[in-house]
């Protein structure tokens, strides 16, 4: 057990699996032996730029993937409060994980070296799956924008787009209490599955007007002789410049924004709007948020929101290739699951 095979970037559309020593675990790091990896749309985004972006080329290969639970390998002689044999969910803050660190969970294997173990490690109970338990990453993430933008029961809520960070929401917003949730997307298949996680209303923006579909569900009003949707809260989830858009023009005073989605080009904003309805915009990245972590892991734990609408596709590790060009697939896919069950070293 001394190679094994892990996910990286070599350049623009070109992502291998290359075999590499499996990691030596020194005094202060951790060895998990990962048992399921969710791909994420930024997995997909550092393949197609060859990179994490800004246009300077790679040093060397990138190894992506860092949404995953598994089981502790090997615990370094100076790490307390973890043991071999332990199941675990994975909070990827610490040493960017998949995301520029040196280390990818698109692997058998990952070491992390000289970790927070209170704040990386979540422990996970024998009744929920390990690929439910990677679900935790991508919810937090959705739960950290929620957090930031003070969502509260009483919100009436938007969600723009409902791909998997989309359907995260969600979930998320089930989970704090929201019983007034509109979805917002084009794909039927994809607003069947926001329904199924708990969404009161899917908009299909190819045959209904948002606006027309958010007033009949919100309410509606007037100022400044324009026409408002009594909406309190849009997650957008979905990136696209013309939807923001059309949502700043019919927000309410007060209304509030989070950006949850990646913008991968400057986008418009009136910021006339902004200004005379004080509308609040939030951005949230989701670093730090090892409580919303934990949180999610409890959240799966419970069971009180059923998750399997989200998980769209599962591939065992050596259907690798495959399981890209599915998570690619945004009209197909949601949530795409690989699985590292007897995969050799």
């Amino acid at each position: 057990m001394d190679r094994m095979r892990l996910a990286r970037v070599h350049g623009p559309g070109v992502v291998k699996l290359d075999e590499v020593p499996v990691p030596e675990v020194g005094a202060g790091d951790v060895l998990v032996r990962v048992e399921a990896c969710g791909i994420c749309g930024s997995d997909l985004g550092y393949i197609a730029v060859g990179g994490l972006g800004g246009g300077a080329p790679l040093a060397e290969p990138l190894p992506i993937g860092h949404e995953f639970a598994g089981v502790v390998e090997a615990v370094g002689a100076n790490v307390a409060g973890l043991v071999p044999g332990q199941r675990v969910a994975v909070n990827p803050d610490a040493g960017f994980i998949g995301g520029g660190g040196e280390e990818g969970a698109m692997a058998p294997f990952i070491r992390l070296r000289e970790p927070d173990v209170a704040r990386t490690f979540f422990s996970i109970p024998d009744h929920i799956s390990f690929e439910e338990a990677a679900l935790a990453e991508p919810l937090s993430v959705a739960l950290r924008g929620l957090r930031v933008t003070h969502a509260r029961p009483s919100d009436k809520v938007a969600v723009l787009g409902a791909g998997p960070i989309g359907l995260c929401a969600v979930a998320m917003l089930k989970h704090l209490g929201m019983t007034d949730i509109a979805v917002i997307d084009r794909v039927p298949a994809r607003l069947e599955r926001a329904l199924a996680l708990g969404a009161t209303l899917a908009i299909d923006t190819r045959e209904d007007d948002m606006v027309e579909a958010l007033a009949s569900l919100h309410g509606e009003g007037e100022r400044f002789g324009t026409r408002f949707v009594g909406t309190d809260l849009f997650i957008d989830a979905a990136g696209a410049p013309p939807l923001l858009t059309d949502v700043i023009a019919c927000a309410k005073l007060r209304a509030r924004i989070a950006v949850i989605a990646l913008y991968k080009k400057p986008c418009p904003v009136d910021l006339w709007k902004m200004m005379a309805n004080e509308i609040a915009m939030t951005g949230s990245i989701a670093l730090d948020r090892a409580d919303e972590f934990g949180e999610a892991v409890e959240m799966v734990a419970s069971g009180s929101v059923d998750l399997s609408p989200m998980i769209s596709h599962r591939f065992a590790f050596d259907e690798f290739h495959e399981a890209i060009a599915m998570a690619a697939d945004g009209d197909r896919s949601a949530k795409v699951m690989l699985h590292f069950k007897d995969v050799p070293a």
